[in-house]
C-alpha cells in the first residue's frame, strides 16, 4: 500500500467519523433483525421517545405500504397491526434519514432519496421471494448509496467533475471515484455501515452492490441488493424488459421475467407509501 493511498484512506475514515452517530435504539433494532425473541415492548418505548421518527413511521404505516388508512396512531398500535418485524426496517430508515444532511449543493437529495427508497422497496420484495430477511434488505436498499453522500459532502470537486449519471455504477464511474477519492461509493458505503455498527451482511451488501460477478452463493443479501438496484433504475425508466435486469434476476435469485413483471406492480404500490419517509 502506497503512502499516498494510505493518506487517502485516512482522510476518508476521518470524513466518515464526521457523520452523526445513530441513536442507540436504532443500533439495537438492527442487531435484532435476526432475533425472534427480542423484547418488543422495551424497544417500542424507546422508539416512542423520538417524535421525529414516530411521525415518519406512522405516515408510512397508514399508507399503501401496508394497505392501511388511518388505523395506526402509535408505535404500539403499529406493532399490533403490521408486526414488529415489518416495523423494524421503517424505524431504522426514518432514523437514518433524520440524521443525514437535508441539503447538499453537489447532490439532488430529493432524487437521491427517491432512488434509495425505490431500491429499498425492490430489495424488500425480492428478499421475500428469495427467502432473505426483508427488513435487512429494506435497510440495505435505503443505504446502498450512502457513500455518495460522503463524497457529496467532502469531495465537491469530484462530484462536479463526474459528468456521469447519479449512481451510474459502471466500471468507468467506479474507477473515477477510486482514483479521485480513494475508494468507490459502494465500498465507502460499506465502511459507513461498519461505522454505524450495521450487521455484517448489510455492510457487505452495500459494499458490493455493484459487483457484477456472482458471489458463489445463492439467495444472499448481496445478490438481492445488486438486483434491487437494477430493478429500481429500470422501474424508474420503464425498462422492465432490459436484458441485464432479467438475466441477473434469473441467475442470482432464480426469478424469471413474468414474475419480475408481477413484482414491478407491487413495487410501484409499495413505493407510493414508502416515499412518505421523505415527506412526499
Amino acid at each position: 500500500m502506497s503512502i499516498e493511498y494510505q493518506q487517502k484512506l485516512d482522510i476518508l475514515i476521518s470524513h466518515i467519523h464526521t457523520l452523526p452517530s445513530l441513536p442507540k435504539v436504532i443500533i439495537e433494532i438492527m442487531q435484532s433483525f435476526d432475533d425472534d425473541n427480542v423484547d418488543t415492548s422495551t424497544l417500542a418505548k424507546k422508539i416512542e421517545s423520538d417524535m421525529g421518527i414516530v411521525a415518519k413511521v406512522l405516515r408510512v404505516a397508514n399508507s399503501p405500504f401496508f394497505g392501511l388508512s388511518g388505523q395506526v396512531s402509535s408505535i404500539f398500535e403499529a406493532i399490533v397491526v403490521v408486526g414488529f418485524n415489518n416495523l423494524r426496517g421503517l424505524v431504522t430508515s426514518a432514523a437514518i434519514i433524520n440524521v443525514l444532511p437535508k441539503q447538499l449543493n453537489t447532490l439532488d437529495l430529493q432524487l437521491f432519496w427517491q432512488h434509495s427508497i425505490r431500491t429499498a422497496v425492490c430489495a424488500r420484495i425480492l428478499a421475500k421471494v428469495a427467502g432473505v430477511d426483508q427488513e435487512a434488505a429494506f435497510t440495505a436498499g435505503l443505504l446502498h448509496d450512502v457513500g455518495l453522500l460522503v463524497i457529496g459532502m467532502h469531495f465537491t470537486n469530484v462530484m462536479e467533475e463526474n459528468s456521469l449519471p447519479l449512481d451510474a455504477g459502471n466500471s468507468e464511474s467506479l474507477q473515477f471515484e477510486r482514483e479521485r477519492v480513494g475508494m468507490d461509493h459502494a465500498t465507502l458505503g460499506g465502511e459507513v455501515a461498519k461505522y454505524w455498527h450495521f450487521p455484517e451482511p448489510i455492510s457487505l451488501a452495500i459494499a458490493q452492490h455493484h459487483t457484477s460477478q456472482k458471489t458463489g452463493h445463492t439467495k444472499v443479501l448481496i445478490d438481492v441488493l445488486y438486483v434491487a438496484n437494477l430493478f429500481s433504475h429500470n422501474l424508474n425508466q420503464g425498462l422492465m424488459e432490459e436484458a441485464q435486469l432479467q438475466e441477473s434476476a434469473q441467475e442470482r435469485l432464480g426469478i424469471d421475467a413474468p414474475t419480475l413483471a408481477v413484482l414491478a406492480r407491487e413495487a410501484d404500490q409499495l413505493y407510493a407509501g414508502a416515499r412518505m419517509l421523505i415527506g412526499s
